[in-house]
């Protein structure tokens, strides 16, 4: 579903669709779409996303886990992700044929063959060596269809103010997880916040983040995707699910 929004319109006629015994609200859909779209034509961007996930623990049940990101893109084919939280200091960058890992805390780092697209490069990444690039459903062109595949139920709930700034609303829920998105009610409506809960897992545990600081389509030179490893750094083998 593309281009149903050519422009931003102020006023919605909330509406639902019934298909396969699925509700659609197409409010909703106009408003992802839009998103999609808006998303689908930059050529190059860059966010901070701030990340909670939650994970057992055997004494308290579930607790949670922050990362902050910093997101680069330059499209078709360079991202930059630096990322502080549990894991450490770490940061992905890709240049179109490969993807360097780099740990500023033990100093070490692993390549990794990639393929030539962004889009690409997250889902062989993430299919071999397991990987997760955060937020990144967002970037997909068919964002809306898999959203409507994996949902029962699409809803729009209205818009809502946070910190002087409007956002619309949206929930979806199927068999295995809930979802919900904030996105900006102004020109770009970009996603500014969004929560999954994964209903099967015990305790529905839940991932949620919030953008930042969006930039359209900066100027970002080549050569900050290029990857140049620090002085006593040393190389470390990053095995594939495949070799293990």
């Amino acid at each position: 579903m593309k281009k149903l929004l050519g422009c931003f319109l102020p006023v919605f006629i909330s509406l639902t669709l019934s298909a396969q015994n699925k509700q659609f609200d197409t409010t909703a859909l106009l408003i992802i779409d839009r998103m999609a779209d808006v998303i689908g034509d930059l050529r190059s961007c860059s966010f901070k996303l701030n990340a909670a996930n939650d994970y057992a623990d055997s004494s308290f049940g579930l607790r949670k886990e922050f990362s902050d990101y910093s997101v680069y893109m330059s499209g078709p084919d360079k991202m930059l992700i630096n990322a502080h939280g549990h894991k450490g200091h770490r940061q992905y960058m890709y240049d179109g044929s490969q993807v360097a890992y780099y740990s500023f805390d033990e100093n070490n780092y692993g390549l990794i063959p990639a393929p030539e697209t962004i889009i690409k490069m997250i889902d062989s990444v993430h299919t071999h060596y397991d990987v997760e690039f955060p937020a990144a459903d967002f970037f997909y062109p068919a964002f809306t269809d898999d959203l409507m595949e994996d949902a029962d139920i699409i809803r729009y709930n209205g818009i809502v103010t946070v910190g002087g700034k409007e956002y619309f609303d949206i929930q979806a829920s199927g068999k295995e997880k809930n979802f919900e998105f904030w996105i900006s009610n102004d020109a770009y409506t970009l996603p500014a916040r969004f929560v999954i809960t994964y209903k099967t897992q015990k305790g529905s545990p839940q991932y949620l983040a919030s953008f930042s600081e969006w930039e359209i389509n900066p100027d970002l030179p080549a050569a900050m995707f290029t990857f140049l490893p620090p002085p006593n750094a040393h190389e470390i083998r990053i095995m594939s699910k495949n070799d293990q």
